[in-house]
C-alpha cells in the first residue's frame, strides 16, 4: 500500500463471501481494499471448485432470465429450468449436512439467497445457464436438473 491510500474496509480473500462483504461495504460509501494472494486463474475462494456454479432458490425461467437478461426468447424456448423452491433448497441443506446445519442460519440463507443473485447481477456479476454439467439434451430441449441452472462468466475467477 505504498500509493499512500487509506481503506476503511480491508477485505481477506477474493471468493463469495469476501466480494459481497467487499461490494457491500463499498455501496455503503466505503473505501475498500480486497487483498488475494491466489493466483488469478485459481482466484474466487470456493466458488473456483464449483467452478462459478450458483444454487438458489427459484421458482422458473422468469426467475432465471432476471439474472440473464440477455437469455433471447430463442434460446428460452429450449430450455427447461424447471423449479427449486426454497422448501426443497431447505431440505437439500439440512440432507447434506445430515441435519446439523443452524435451522436459523439455513432459513436466513433460503430467503436471502435469490434476492443477493439479484443484487450481484445488479450491481454487474454476468451469469450464463450451466449447460456443462447440469443439463442433457432431450427432443431438442436442454432439461436442468438438481436446482443448480446458472454460473459465472468465467467460472470462479469471474467473481473477481
Amino acid at each position: 500500500m505504498t500509493d499512500g491510500a487509506s481503506y476503511n474496509v480491508v477485505v481477506v480473500g477474493a471468493g463469495n463471501a469476501g466480494m459481497c462483504a467487499a461490494l457491500a461495504a463499498r455501496e455503503k460509501g466505503a473505501n475498500v481494499l480486497v487483498l488475494e494472494k491466489a493466483p488469478i486463474e485459481a482466484r474466487g475462494g470456493n466458488t473456483f471448485f464449483t467452478g462459478g456454479a450458483y444454487r438458489f432458490p427459484y421458482e422458473g425461467l422468469e426467475d432465471i432470465r432476471q439474472l440473464i437478461p440477455d437469455l433471447s426468447d430463442a434460446e428460452a424456448a429450449t430450455v427447461d429450468v424447471g423449479s427449486y423452491p426454497e422448501a426443497r433448497f431447505r431440505e437439500d441443506l439440512m440432507r447434506v449436512s445430515e441435519g446439523k446445519a443452524d435451522a436459523e442460519l439455513v432459513e436466513t440463507l433460503v430467503t436471502h439467497a435469490h434476492p443477493t443473485m439479484l443484487w450481484m447481477q445488479e450491481l454487474g456479476m454476468r451469469f450464463i445457464l450451466l449447460y456443462g454439467r447440469q443439463a442433457f439434451r432431450e427432443g431438442g430441449v436442454h432439461r436442468f436438473w438438481g436446482g443448480l441452472v446458472v454460473e459465472a462468466i468465467g467460472g470462479g475467477p469471474g467473481i473477481c
